[in-house]
């Protein structure tokens, strides 16, 4: 069997594994450890896999998962987030769909201490559905707006998505922050635009009461703090005083200092918070530690650069390719987890983008905005599936209604980063 058709085959391996409910990490693994015995040898295989196991727990780019992961774990478990939809509440008061629009931007500031789009779901919905309901808000609107909201923690840094394809692909972490900051920043935008819009169509938000300026200026110490933890820690990496995991560490030491001193994190919170984020990076490490060594058997049958060739042989122009790679990235997205989609894919399609002049940074932004697509997409978008584990008596159609108007955003942000590069390329380019 040749090179090329042993790697589909094993993507083919893969993806039974994955629909028969195998976990990402083993699918991944199995196949990655079958094909080196097939490709090589017993011992081969044996030393790549025992090799593979400590590179992955020692690699020191990748200290950054845990440490972002609890900072955004003591971020929640000290009420910051919950204050902080309180001010974009008083803020953005005397809209229709003040609520929803307050919601999408604690998300999107919650989003820069956590970079989880999970967390930042699961911890909106706690706060947000309950004020909008007392509202009188349709519950198809509010799940939507929230659950566009979370997915806004994989795009605006820190991202773990972006750290851990930055790892695949061997680019700077720093660099792949910089550059997914803008485009954070225009959708958040945007899904603010379309909360807007549907408020003013439809009859599923009431009228609210305008606060006055004085409320609204006295409203921004409740959000001080994420400011101070957004400005040290990633203002830090832009600024170039840190690197990106000295400043997840001073991120979270910062988040635990300040639950502390406003009394609303104690000992036990601590320990919480701890346990979650070992528990959480522990998954994510095992993903990755299967996802090499599913990479390092696809490098070896050399199907990428296979794919390349035969993408060029056939005249295919650089956006129909890329074009064709996003269709993929969709379809995939409605039926895969976001982190495990990024460690199938990129190690077979970053070569092929190179190839045809693409900028891996670029890629990586496109990559994290369409997983987030993948999160907030029916059947199986996990921020939906999140806020219906915590609302049980709100039914799935009313969760799909309520989010496919926003799925326009995402897509108009891939048109965007298209048409204009430096959306996405600027600020690097400034900073590095």
């Amino acid at each position: 069997m040749s090179g090329f058709a042993l790697g589909l085959s094993g993507i083919g391996l893969m993806f039974v594994l994955l629909f028969l409910r195998q976990p990402v990490w083993l699918s991944l693994a199995i196949v990655g450890i079958l094909g080196n015995i097939i490709y090589n040898s017993l011992n081969t295989a044996q030393y790549v896999a025992g090799t593979v196991f400590f590179d992955t727990a020692s690699n020191y780019n990748l200290s950054v998962v845990p440490l972002f992961v609890l900072m955004g774990e003591v971020a929640s478990g000290s009420r910051m987030s919950s204050e902080l939809f309180k001010a974009a509440r008083v803020i953005v008061s005397g809209l229709r769909g003040g609520l929803a629009v307050a919601s999408l931007a604690a998300s999107g500031a919650f989003g820069a201490i956590c970079g989880s789009s999970v967390a930042t779901a699961a911890t909106m919905t706690r706060i947000a559905m309950p004020e909008m309901r007392k509202a009188g808000y349709d519950d198809g609107y509010s799940s939507g707006a929230i659950a566009a909201g979370g997915s806004l923690g994989i795009l605006i840094p820190p991202s773990i998505i972006l750290v851990i394809y930055g790892s695949i692909a061997e680019q700077s972490i720093a660099r792949l922050f910089a550059a997914s900051l803008l485009p954070g920043i225009v959708l958040m935008l945007i899904y603010i635009a379309v909360a807007l819009w549907l408020a003013r169509r439809s009859g599923m938000v009431p009228s609210e009461v305008s606060a006055s300026l004085l409320e609204r200026l006295m409203s921004l110490r409740h959000a001080w703090q994420f400011a101070l933890l957004f400005v040290i820690s990633i203002g830090g990496i832009y600024a170039g005083v840190f690197s990106p995991n000295e400043a997840a560490s001073i991120g979270a030491f910062g988040a635990i200092v300040l639950g502390l001193l406003r009394r609303s994190l104690d000992l036990a919170g601590i320990v919480k918070a701890v346990q979650s984020s070992v528990l959480v990076s522990c998954a994510l490490f095992m993903i990755v530690i299967g996802a090499t060594l599913f990479s390092q058997f696809i490098v070896q049958t050399r199907l990428p650069d296979t794919l390349l060739a035969l993408a060029q042989g056939a005249d295919l122009s650089p956006a129909m390719v890329m074009a064709l790679i996003i269709v993929i990235y969709i379809v995939m997205g409605c039926f895969l987890e976001g982190i495990g989609m990024v460690l199938i894919t990129v190690p077979v399609f970053l070569p092929v983008v190179v190839g045809y002049g693409f900028d891996p940074i670029l890629f990586g932004v496109l990559v994290a905005v369409l997983v987030e697509l993948g999160l907030i997409t029916p059947p199986v978008g996990m921020n939906l599936f999140i806020i219906r584990a915590q609302v049980p008596d709100m039914s799935m159609g009313a969760l799909y209604r309520g989010i496919l108007p926003f799925l326009i955003a995402p897509v108009i942000l891939i048109a965007l980063i298209f048409a204009f590069p430096q959306l996405t390329l600027w600020l690097p380019a400034v900073l590095y």
